[in-house]
């Protein structure tokens, strides 16, 4: 598939489990094993009554199931169901680790391992906002693995990762066997004993005795000892940013993948961020009483600071760096170094981002952050694999497998988005693999079939579609307001505990009081009408009247 520039970036053409849990790790999350076959008919039965009603489309790829009229699965106890239902939802407690101190000498091996740009913006990285990550969990819908906003689907795509982080998205999947002594690797790779209390289990590692050893290189240190530190640099990079789990600990399973520094950048370490990303938010939404959250939180926040107005800080740092290396200069993501979140009051805050995801109108939301930005001032991996960025390739990261859904969301490549064709299902068995019971598997073996699929990503790339057009937008609307839940609104008032909005550092953004009566009269007349220009003028009336407190 040929690809183009546009605005200096290169784009693709036709581009309830309870507390129990807690603790378990993404990877680990289900105790009961379940056949490792890809594909089975308890698949099809978890997902064939879900189906949208539509007709099948030529670039679809793969099984179409019998239409339904949602897009929802009754039978996922989602964690939009307790705040339909008045009920309290607590904020999520976010798993991550700030990785090892930076040193210049590490810089050659990040940039041929692809983790450079990750590693720019880790330098200083921007504080996490609970609020914001928590509202965003509440609408992840784990059946279409986006996001179900009032103006439509959206999602964290390939595109994103290597965009805000130059992450390499071509490149072989991140898997392998975990049939390894991991104590004796850890030996080999970093010259440290580590067993005893700092490994926790046969594959785990406190992040503490890490940070004891090889927080910073030593002055004058030789070239093993060096190499020794970048791949402890490294492992605190996957395992603190990119695949963090829900307990804190890290896993020592992607120890064996960087072993061989010089191969360290030939995984697709973008897909594979992803891949975990979307089984947390699978994961955490599916239960109201999971506290914890794991996944690359930093590439879910700059995701949606630079696409959503809501939460938003002011960008702290400019995009250009003077370097004679092109592969040295940092990635979108790094304008957001040192930025924090709006509000301390994240109990508050949280009611608020709420208030304003109901109301946010189309037009608010940037559906292309990236198309104004040359390229020329980026790294090459930001764009390198842009045509990769709409296959429709699974994604893989040891034993998750989840399905990337780029026909869903097409008009964040700038295409015109129609009414989605018959998702291709989730696959709720493929949620229930873990390594749980399974430390030895040989993962390669077990994901076969979809490794094949991933081998094959170039000739899964959704075929030539036509560009955005703002005309069909009311088509697409109809449908998906029928489809799934727009709003979410609790059915009491809790207006005691409703504040007055911080104002938004953007002036094009909207201020408003929230109260949450005036948002259910706009929810509910809102999903009575099917224009959109009839809701956008309702909206526009809602946010006067509410800066005058009268509704």
């Amino acid at each position: 598939m040929s690809s183009r520039a546009r605005g200096g970036v290169r784009r693709g053409r036709g581009q309830g489990r309870g507390s129990a849990a807690v603790a378990e790790n993404y990877m680990d999350h289900h105790e009961t094993p379940v056949p490792s076959s890809p594909c089975t008919t308890s698949d099809r039965e978890d997902n064939v009554e879900f189906t949208p009603e539509q007709a099948p489309v030529d670039c679809y790829i793969g099984h179409v199931e019998p239409a339904s009229s949602t897009l929802l699965n009754p039978k996922i106890n989602h964690r939009s169901d307790a705040i339909f239902g008045d009920q309290a939802v607590d904020q999520l407690k976010l798993r991550h680790h700030k990785p090892l101190k930076f040193h210049e000498r590490y810089r050659p091996y990040l940039r041929d391992a692809g983790l450079l740009g990750l590693s720019q913006i880790c330098q200083k990285m921007p504080q996490l906002d609970k609020a914001l990550i928590t509202a965003l969990v509440e609408r992840w819908r784990p059946e279409t693995h986006s996001f179900h906003l009032a103006s439509g689907e959206m999602t964290v795509t390939l595109q994103d990762v290597a965009m805000l982080f130059a992450l390499p998205i071509d490149g072989r999947p991140v898997c392998c066997t975990t049939d390894h002594d991991y104590g004796q690797m850890v030996v080999d790779c970093l010259g440290h004993d580590p067993r005893g209390p700092s490994m926790p289990g046969k594959s785990f590692l406190h992040y503490k005795w890490l940070k004891k050893h090889f927080y910073e290189l030593p002055e004058g240190a030789d070239e093993q000892t060096v190499q020794r530190h970048v791949r402890a640099y490294i492992l605190s990079l996957l395992c603190g940013v990119l695949f963090p789990d829900g307990t804190g600990r890290m896993s020592l399973i992607y120890l064996p993948l960087i072993a061989d520094l010089s191969l360290v950048g030939t995984y697709s370490w973008g897909s594979a961020a992803v891949a975990f990303l979307y089984r947390a938010l699978c994961s955490v939404s599916s239960s109201h009483n999971i506290k914890n959250i794991g996944g690359s939180l930093l590439l879910l926040q700059l995701w949606s600071w630079e696409h959503s107005h809501v939460g938003r800080p002011l960008a702290r740092s400019p995009l250009c760096m003077e370097t004679d290396i092109p592969q040295d200069l940092p990635p979108i993501g790094f304008r957001w170094v040192g930025a924090r979140a709006q509000s301390e009051n994240a109990t508050r805050c949280l009611k608020q981002y709420r208030d304003e995801l109901n109301l946010q109108r189309a037009d608010q939301l940037k559906w292309e952050p990236y198309m104004l930005i040359e390229s020329s001032s980026l790294p090459p991996l930001c764009t390198k694999d842009a045509d990769l960025w709409i296959t429709q390739a699974p994604l893989i990261n040891f034993p998750i497998v989840e399905m990337y859904l780029p026909e869903r969301v097409m008009r964040q490549f700038g295409l015109r988005q129609c009414i989605p064709p018959p998702f291709r299902p989730t696959l709720q068995t493929l949620h229930r693999i873990s390594r749980r019971g399974r430390e030895r598997e040989n993962w390669e073996d077990t994901h076969h079939e979809y490794i094949q699929e991933w081998e094959a990503r170039r000739h899964r790339i959704f075929r030539e579609a036509e560009q955005y057009d703002l005309s069909s937008y009311d088509e697409y609307l109809q449908w998906y307001s029928g489809a799934t839940r727009r709003y979410l609104v609790p059915s009491t008032s809790d207006d005691a505990e409703a504040g007055l909005l911080s104002p938004p550092d953007d002036s094009s953004d909207l201020q408003y009081r929230a109260k949450s009566p005036m948002i259910r009269k706009a929810v509910n007349l809102s999903c009575s009408l099917h224009s959109y220009d009839c809701i956008l003028q309702l909206t526009e009336l809602i946010f006067i009247s509410s800066s005058n407190d009268k509704i």
